[in-house]
């Protein structure tokens, strides 16, 4: 059985109506770039912060001027004023559509969705049309043999959860653009298959469009890439690997007194300061639970007479060893110990960008041991200090998250429930 109803929705609210332009952007980039390269396949398209992306199946890659195509059809969508339609269906009706489609990663997506979910999609098409296909029974797919291809080219549809606008002749035509294309692993996966991502920006203005851009081209003229090399202050050698810094004598002195001045804010707020080792006995990081729960973020391990050993990613586990180095008795806590440690982790060749997703690199890390009636107010001296270190950096402004428990963590129930 399937339920179909035009989404409807009514917001005052900016942040919600820009996901919404958004997210239906980017449906409208998928339904473009399938009309016009019909042997693309689509996989998954969500919002971001500045706009969106879709990410494509496609052997040939896409060039600028197919970027320009793809615009003026999303457009022609955009102007047509196509109605977006929610469709509630049935699991096997809908899987048997989409193997007739030949569309692998709609299908991986559906087998991926709970049983106990509702499976949603959403059309975009004229209402006529698409009660006319209902009232044919499209979905009884072995009775009638229809499929999408049929529809014709102003009747598309993706498996969604929302939301999205009550129609495309709500996207401004003026206030989107595209931007760019990059390479992608499916379920950002390296020994999957790699696809193309478009990434576009899109808003509710044409004024909002413009600030963007030319702050982007601002960014672009401070781009801390273009400035390190103009400053000279640090180069990425591609003779010794991506993502590994090498700062030069200016950046290095620049360096130097910003660790000046954390190590003087740390000794200041009762913190005593550690060095720990580069590598590690894999069976550290086997007890410590990093191997389980963080493996695809490290790098091989490398054989010293034979035993493994590891570049380290994280330094917990150096300050544990240190503290049980020997007894402590509770009078001494709180202890506060913290590092500037260099570590390493594995990131994909694709995500590296300049000094802010590197191989290496050297983080303020702080582990503080104490009663468990000492935590509140330890917790309250971390943020405190946090606070100072940012305002005395200019930041004023900025999100904090709260991390709740993770799929994957280590501790029992009890340590969490605290």
């Amino acid at each position: 059985m399937v339920s179909s109803v035009l989404l409807s929705h009514s917001t005052s609210n900016s942040a919600e109506t820009l996901l919404r332009i958004r997210h239906t952007c980017a449906h409208v980039l998928a339904m473009a770039v399938q009309t016009l390269f019909p042997e693309t396949k689509v996989t998954i398209g969500p919002w971001t912060d500045t706009g969106f992306y879709y990410d494509f199946d496609r052997q040939t890659p896409f060039t600028p001027d197919d970027l320009t195509q793809i615009t003026t059809e999303m457009r022609r969508i955009i102007n047509a004023n196509l109605p977006i339609i929610r469709e509630v269906v049935d699991r096997e009706q809908i899987q048997a559509e989409i193997e007739q489609l030949h569309e692998p990663y709609k299908l991986e997506i559906l087998d991926s969705i709970p049983a106990d979910e509702p499976i949603t999609r959403y059309f975009i098409g004229f209402v006529d049309t698409l009660q006319d296909v209902a009232e044919a029974s499209l979905f009884n797919i072995a009775a009638n043999n229809l499929s999408q291809k049929q529809m014709g080219k102003d009747c598309w549809w993706d498996l969604c959860a929302g939301p999205h606008l009550n129609s495309t002749g709500e996207i401004n035509p003026d206030a989107f653009a595209l931007e760019s294309v990059a390479g992608a692993y499916w379920r950002g996966d390296e020994t999957k298959q790699q696809l193309q991502r478009i990434y576009g920006t899109a808003w509710e203005t044409p004024e909002q469009l413009q600030a963007y851009l030319t702050q982007k081209e601002e960014a672009k003229r401070r781009d801390h890439r273009k400035l390190g090399q103009t400053l000279d202050l640090f180069s990425i050698q591609e003779d010794a690997g991506g993502g590994l810094v090498f700062w030069h004598p200016k950046g290095a002195r620049m360096r130097l007194l910003i660790e000046d001045y954390w190590r003087k804010a740390h000794l200041d707020a009762g913190y005593e300061l550690l060095y720990t080792p580069h590598i590690a006995n894999l069976d550290l990081w086997k007890t410590s639970g990093h191997f389980d729960f963080y493996r695809e973020n490290m790098f091989d391990q490398m054989e010293i007479e034979a035993q493994q050993y590891q570049l380290k990613p994280m330094n917990c586990p150096f300050h544990v060893l240190t503290y049980q180095s020997h007894l402590h008795s509770y009078r001494e806590l709180p202890i506060r110990w913290a590092e500037l440690g260099t570590v390493y982790r594995y990131e994909r060749s694709g995500v590296l960008h300049g000094l802010m997703r590197v191989r290496g690199f050297t983080q303020d890390d702080g582990h503080v041991f104490c009663l468990p009636e000492q935590v509140a107010d330890e917790i309250l001296g971390v943020l405190n200090l946090t606070e100072q270190i940012l305002s005395d950096f200019g930041f004023t402004e900025y999100e904090v998250y709260l991390s709740t428990r993770p799929n994957k963590s280590v501790g029992t129930d009890n340590i969490w429930q605290l």
